[in-house]
């Protein structure tokens, strides 16, 4: 094992792929290391032996891999950054991507301390929250089946009876079971086709309803019992829905103001002004669109049950469009959500 360096303090860039690491290794100002290794736990150990004695900072970028790099090199006694790419400074005109200098270009930064973080949350934190997102994903990929049904008797010119009732009612469903395609050739393919749609819509319905139960149970744990009961106090917010914003906020003490917290969840909007000149356009859309999209929906069920909210909406709305209007609410709930957060002191329990 050829040792690098001993005894320095260390800046090391790490650009992540699937299958391998591009590192740069910075102390002093200066490039000692340029390497590509695998992105196995076995070649990072081997890699941060080669710098006995040395104060390792290590920084890479947060995406798709998750937080087991961040795991391995804390077990290994490195500090480690983990920063968001959409906040990574970027010179004008620099049009040449490679992982060697995405990895200089994050050694760089870290080695200056210009890097904003990410706030990794514990394996407990990842897990309760994998929950609340598969059940997410079920739920979209149930309205996709949805939509390939309808799209199937559209296409096929089935109309549905009077007697079948609403879609997706237990009557609709058992006409859809039932119906046998009499005096259309290929009835029998057409049936099997239909078969498969079906069979896959309920298995996902059964999965939904399998998670939310799951989830149900969650919310009555110690962590989030009396905090899923305040969000749930605001007209327009449900169990799940309080369970989806506190499993993805996690410890609201990470944002010092309210403002700073509706910037994360991308609810202010973007602005372009100079001199006498101001625009304000659209939302940023930055950071959590779990949150963001929750709080929309949350927005239109808020305006309904509530007088007064709908009230501040309609004047909203006069001034601008309903969908601008509708964000501006959603803005509003996350204000308040995040004072009621506080209150009760949220999250800050594993924090200490």
């Amino acid at each position: 094992m050829r040792i690098v360096a001993e005894n320095q303090d260390i800046a090391m860039g790490i650009d992540a792929a699937k299958s391998h690491l591009a590192i740069t290794v910075i102390a002093d100002g200066r490039a000692l290391k340029q390497v590509t290794i695998a992105h196995t736990r076995a070649a990072i150990e081997s890699f941060v032996r080669r710098f006995p004695d040395c104060r390792i900072r290590a920084a890479y970028e947060a995406g798709c891999f998750g937080y087991w790099l961040a795991d391995t090199l804390r077990e290994l006694g490195v500090q480690v950054t983990v920063t968001p790419p959409s906040l990574l400074e970027r010179a004008p005109g620099d049009k040449v991507k490679t992982d060697r200098r995405d990895s200089l270009h994050l050694a760089e930064q870290l080695a200056a301390n210009r890097l904003k973080l990410v706030a990794v949350p514990s394996m407990e934190e990842r897990a309760t929250r994998q929950l609340v997102r598969t059940y997410e994903q079920f739920k979209r990929m149930r309205v996709s089946s949805m939509v390939r049904i309808r799209s199937f008797l559209e296409f096929h010119h089935i109309e549905v009876p009077r007697e079948a009732g609403r879609k997706w009612t237990k009557a609709f469903l058992s006409w859809l079971e039932t119906f046998t395609f009499e005096g259309t050739p290929g009835a029998k393919h057409l049936r099997r086709s239909l078969d498969a749609l079906l069979r896959a819509y309920r298995d996902l319905s059964d999965e939904v309803n399998e998670l939310k139960k799951e989830i149900g149970r969650l919310a009555k744990t110690p962590r989030y019992e009396r905090a899923a009961h305040v969000l749930e106090s605001n007209p327009g917010i449900g169990g799940l829905s309080a369970m989806i914003v506190l499993t993805e906020v996690r410890n609201v003490r990470r944002f010092r103001t309210s403002q700073q917290f509706a910037s994360n969840l991308g609810l202010t909007p973007s602005e372009h002004s100079t001199g006498d000149h101001q625009h304000r356009g659209h939302i940023t859309k930055a950071g959590n669109r779990h949150i963001r999209g929750v709080l929309v929906e949350c927005a239109w069920a808020w305006i309904r049950y509530d007088k007064a909210a709908y009230g501040v909406y309609r004047r909203l709305a006069r001034r601008r469009e309903p969908k601008r209007a509708i964000v501006a609410m959603a803005r509003r709930l996350a204000v308040k959500i995040y004072w009621q957060l506080r209150q009760i002191r949220f999250g800050e329990q594993r924090a200490a």
